[in-house]
Order: structure tokens, then C-alpha cells, then sequence
């Protein structure tokens, strides 16, 4: 797997030497901690809406669990060899390993008719996110790159061997590849997907579909969108 670069700063400030005239508080009142928001809010928070990506684009929400033709609604329906099954889930907008909550959007570009980009933001427990795309990922990619089948729902799709792509310099981690996936009696379609961690956060996104799936820079703007709510 190949790691980005860890912008990671940890400041520490000491307020000493400093005074103040004001008149101590006799009010006895304490202040409360700020609520932290739940995981499914802070998720809703950090999802990237139309105004981020700004004219050309349109943002929708999408819940696997609603959809009446999705392959699966959750990655436990997802059979076929145990380490491959997490790269089929998240090629279905479900969340990579175990989250404490997710959500996803659909993204369309008007200079990328037919092109779905499907963007899956998950929040995790310390740690869980790190284990998720070092031992989760990581075994899937060096165990999967060469083809792998999986079923769901007496369907069964057929992934073609893996082609890595260049990550972008974002989050803590990324990853990229493209590959094509074949529905069991149905047609091919190309699919290209970029894995990024922002510390506990993972935002998968994946483009589907249309002619313009070919063009490497087609998940750029997105990224780079989302890169920006999750700082």
C-alpha cells in the first residue's frame, strides 16, 4: 500500500507568565464541554455537499440499504473469498471493515455524462480505521489484484485484475486502482476507485460507468472537494 506523506502536528500550549486586572468570576458557574456531535452527524457534517464542489456538478444522497437493485445491502451479504469481500463492498457504497457509521452521495459532472461518482465517508473507533486499510485493504489488494469473484443475492460479479493508479497526496493514506467488473448474464463496466484516511475517517470514492471513466483526472475535483471538509 502505498502511504502519503503523514502531515501529522501535535502542538502543546502553555499559558504561563500571563496576568490579567479582570476581576475573577464570583458566579461560581463552570462551563460545560462542548457536545461532541454522534458519528452518524459528524459524518452528515463532513460529507461534501453541491455548494463545495460549486457550477457543473450535482450531489445526491445514496443508501445502499433503500436501493431496490443494489447488489448488496450490507458487506455481510457479500460471499466469496473472505479477504476479496471488503473490495466488493466498497465498490457497492459499504463502508471498508467495521465503522461506527457511514453515509453516502452521488456526485455527477456535466462534462462526464453516464459517470456516477459515488463518494462513502465512514467514521471509526480510534484505531479501527488504521487497522482497516493496513490489514483489511492491504490483504485484499496483495490477495485480490489478479481477479476474484463475488455474490450476493443469487447474483454473482466477476472482478478483473487490478490495475494500480497514482494516488493523490492527500489524508494520511491512500490508495488507488482500476479495474472492470462483470455482472453474472449482464454487461461489463469500468470501475476506478480512490481509498483515502483522514485519521478516523475513511472516504472511499468510486466512478462507475460512461465514457469518461477512462480519464485519470475524472476523480480529482471530487477528491480534492472532500479533502477539503476533512482538512
Amino acid at each position: 500500500m502505498k502511504r502519503t506523506v503523514a502531515a501529522v502536528s501535535l502542538l502543546a500550549a502553555a499559558l504561563t507568565g500571563c496576568s490579567s486586572t479582570a476581576a475573577p468570576s464570583t458566579s461560581g458557574a463552570t462551563a460545560s464541554p462542548a457536545r461532541q456531535p454522534a458519528p452518524a452527524e459528524r459524518v452528515t457534517r463532513l460529507l461534501l455537499t453541491p455548494a463545495d464542489l460549486g457550477t457543473g456538478y450535482s450531489v445526491r444522497e445514496f443508501d445502499p440499504a433503500e436501493g431496490k437493485s443494489v447488489f448488496a445491502r450490507s458487506a455481510q451479504e457479500i460471499t466469496g473469498d473472505a479477504p476479496c469481500t471488503p473490495l466488493a463492498a466498497m465498490t457497492h457504497q459499504l463502508p471498508l471493515g467495521t465503522p461506527q457509521a457511514f453515509q453516502s452521495r452521488v456526485v455527477s459532472a456535466e462534462e462526464a455524462p453516464g459517470t456516477r461518482i459515488y463518494v462513502t465517508l465512514a467514521t471509526y473507533d480510534p484505531g479501527r480505521a488504521v487497522t482497516a486499510m493496513d490489514t483489511l485493504l492491504a490483504d485484499a489488494v496483495q490477495g485480490c489484484s489478479l481477479g476474484f469473484t463475488a455474490k450476493a443475492n443469487g447474483t454473482s460479479e466477476l472482478y478483473d485484475p487490478f490495475q494500480p493508479e497514482d494516488t493523490p497526496a492527500v489524508g494520511d493514506e491512500a490508495l488507488a486502482y482500476r479495474g472492470v467488473i462483470t455482472v453474472q448474464g449482464g454487461a461489463s463496466r469500468p470501475v476506478r476507485t480512490t481509498v483515502v484516511r483522514h485519521a478516523d475517517v475513511i472516504a472511499v470514492y468510486t466512478a462507475v460507468g460512461g465514457a469518461f471513466i477512462a480519464r485519470p483526472d475524472l476523480l480529482a475535483p471530487v477528491i480534492e472537494a472532500q479533502d477539503a471538509k476533512l482538512g
